[in-house]
């Protein structure tokens, strides 16, 4: 063979080698990087989805003016050259002590919430509360990717870090933050998580930047950073690092605490720590009790609410992060603040309050799976990467289930598809009528529509509106039912103010318009009584001779809590007969052995604004009750009560039977004793 032919066949072998190599090297590249494609797309399926679900919310008319709606005025105001300033709690009965402030208008006297400052800039393209909520959404989704680098760093495994970062996805408490308006402190879920992986890749400055932006989120930040100082300087040996940190925290908190808020408040101490009040009538009485008498204490902690709480936490990380308690227990400040609470809704998993836990319980999972699988490996011939496998795969079930159970994700058991009704798309008709410069008041639920103004207040505070817009179907808050319908009242009584529109349960009232509701006005303003379809579950029963109870259907509403659902009950029924008599519905709730645990006898819209005695004949009309807390597997009643009688009066309750075939679609379970009609079983 000669010289050349030689050097040919080289060359091809050469060739076909460094091809091999290639394929080899690319196969090879596209597995090790097949995880993070996926986390990518669980965090792009993710924004997707809970952009699209909290933006459904907000155009049901389910955001508030606590929190979405003065957070957006802020933010706006802010934009505007006016810092922090709102005008929602302007003469608002809410349950602040807003008389003894020293101004009422600006954030910082209640929150310190800097972060709002350039976020604010986002409004420079597009103006509106979509935009943070969808950044809150993107924001706390980035979290994911940290979860997962950290992971398959300490775990040596893809698919541990696939594992850890769908488990921060799949948190309920994330869930809940994102369903629940927007809150900048939400953020810091994904800002301590990149903190925590930054300090692990030993980049100081970048740890340090992520930690400056937390402080800005809220007041109570700088306990959690402070914390996170002890623990570098403490645990990991980072001494400068750590009490760099944990300066930082505790200068920052007592800056916002002691200076700025008192500053716009005029107050010794957050409004807020009242809730905390919960061993005696003041914080301070509450610490002294607790003191004194520790079984308080103890007797808090073991209350079936909070070892719910703790537990739903602990199954985000498959309970792995007990394995690494001193990481935990970064987290304690805040968990204690959550805990040691009169107010349910903080130790519920929903809303806000958890998310700057997140992190902590995720990072602590991960080096609980660390140290599992090394103590494992060390004693039993199985390899550190398989157990590690093991253990990310049980996080995942664990997480899952956890969703499943109170979480917001299709699949989970309490998730309704939401839809933006005929009724609410009346509501954003309406609200295009108002000028945009114009000083208005709204209900709760339709501030967040209309903040984007100098003066917007919260109704029934009118001050110097020139506009009012209400919904007597939606919540009442501040004030209850009754309380709302008469200050209607009294507002069209007066004639300081007349109706522009009115429609479906919508009034739109500006100062000096011709005062009253005339009879079309009128006739439109009810048609929110008036059944517009037939009821999901149909029922027949009659009450007496008077009324028959058509049947029902209820809305249960997308939030995450471990505790009791928010849902409204509708009701739809047809006179018999003329009425005389204005008749009072009530509601009662069951547990499975029938005992009665609940009631609700407030009022609704419906009677209110459209009695029994003005009902024609024949007519179906829908009476939907105000949002209600039902309990886990209660059975939710319905009893007829004439006018005016002693609340429990079963003597005064009308009598129902179950009306002849074929009219009862389904048979009625009536409690005979009791006079009432049984609904359903509430085991969402």
């Amino acid at each position: 063979m000669s010289e050349s032919a030689n050097q040919q066949m080289a060359n091809s072998k050469s060739a076909n080698l460094v091809s091999g190599i290639r394929s080899f090297v690319v196969r090879r590249s596209l597995i090790s990087n097949l995880p993070f494609a996926f986390c990518a797309i669980f965090i792009l399926l993710f924004t997707v989805y809970f952009s699209w679900l909290a933006i459904t919310r907000h155009m049901m008319f389910r955001s508030s003016a606590m929190d979405l709606g003065y957070t957006t005025q802020v933010v706006w105001n802010t934009l505007h050259g006016r810092p922090f300033e709102f005008s929602t709690y302007q003469n608002a009965p809410i349950d602040l002590p807003l008389e003894q402030f020293k101004r009422t208008d600006n954030l910082l006297g209640y929150h310190v919430e800097l972060l709002l400052a350039p976020i604010s800039l986002l409004y420079l393209i597009y103006a509106s509360p979509v935009t943070l909520l969808v950044l809150q959404v993107i924001g706390i989704a980035l979290g994911a990717l940290p979860a997962f680098w950290l992971a398959r760093r300490r775990l040596a495994s893809g698919f541990a870090g696939l594992a850890f970062a769908a488990a921060y996805l799949l948190a309920p408490a994330l869930n809940g933050a994102v369903l629940s308006d927007f809150h900048a402190v939400s953020l810091t879920a994904a800002l301590f998580l990149f903190a925590f992986y930054f300090l692990e890749e030993q980049r100081p400055c970048a740890f340090l930047t992520l930690v400056v932006i937390a402080l800005s989120a809220k007041e109570d930040m700088p306990v959690l950073v402070f914390m996170l100082g002890v623990y570098i300087f403490a645990l990991r040996g980072e001494r400068r690092l750590g009490a760099l940190t944990a300066l930082l925290g505790l200068g920052w908190f007592l800056v916002a605490t002691r200076v700025i808020q008192p500053h716009f408040n005029g107050l010794p101490a957050s409004p807020f720590l009242a809730r905390m009040a919960i061993f005696g009538p003041t914080i301070e009485e509450t610490i002294r009790n607790a003191l004194r008498d520790p079984r308080l204490v103890l007797a808090w902690l073991t209350r079936g609410e909070v070892l719910t709480y703790l537990s739903g936490l602990a199954a985000t990380g498959g309970f792995l992060s007990l394995f690494s308690p001193v990481t935990l227990a970064v987290g304690a400040p805040i968990l204690a603040i959550n805990i040691f609470s009169n107010w349910d809704w903080t130790y519920s998993e929903g809303a806000h309050y958890s998310a700057s836990l997140i992190p902590f319980v995720i990072v602590s999972a991960i080096y609980g799976a660390e140290f599992i699988a090394y103590q494992t490996a060390r004693r039993t011939p199985l390899l550190f990467r398989h157990v590690a496998i093991g253990l990310a795969g049980w996080v995942l079930a664990s997480s899952l289930a956890h969703q499943w159970q109170i979480g917001q994700m299709p699949f989970a058991r309490s998730y309704q598809p939401p839809r933006v009704t005929a009724h609410q798309r009346i509501g954003h008709a309406i609200i295009g009528l108002i000028p945009a410069d114009a000083s208005i008041s709204a209900q709760a639920n339709l501030y967040p529509h209309i903040a984007h103004r100098r003066q917007a207040y919260l109704f029934p505070a009118v001050n110097d509106a020139e506009y009012i817009l209400l919904d007597v179907t939606s919540p009442s808050f501040p004030v209850d039912v009754a309380t709302l319908n008469s200050e209607i009242q009294f507002l069209l009584e007066r004639g300081e103010y007349g109706v522009v529109k009115a429609q479906g349960g919508y009034l739109l009232l500006r100062r000096g318009a011709p005062p009253g509701l005339r009879d079309a006005t009128w006739a439109a303003f009810v048609t929110f009584a008036r059944a517009p379809h037939p009821p999901r579950f149909e029922t027949g029963v009659q009450f007496d001779d008077a009324l028959e109870l058509v049947g029902y259907d209820y809305d249960v509403h997308n939030v995450v809590t471990a505790g009791q659902l928010p849902a409204t009950v509708a009701t739809y029924w047809r006179a018999l007969r003329s009425l005389d008599a204005d008749y009072d519905l009530a509601f009662f709730f069951t547990r499975t052995d029938g005992a009665i645990v609940g009631q609700y006898d407030a009022g609704t819209a419906a009677l209110s604004w459209y009695p029994t005695r003005t009902w024609r004949p024949g007519e179906i009309i829908r009476v939907e009750t105000p949002i209600l807390a039902i309990g886990r597997d209660r059975g939710v009643l319905v009893g007829v009560s004439q006018p005016g009688a002693p609340r429990g009066d079963r003597a005064a309750r009308l009598t129902p039977v179950a009306s002849p075939p074929p009219a009862a679609a389904r048979a009625a379970n009536i409690i005979a004793g009791e006079r009432l009609v049984e609904l359903f079983r509430f085991d969402h």
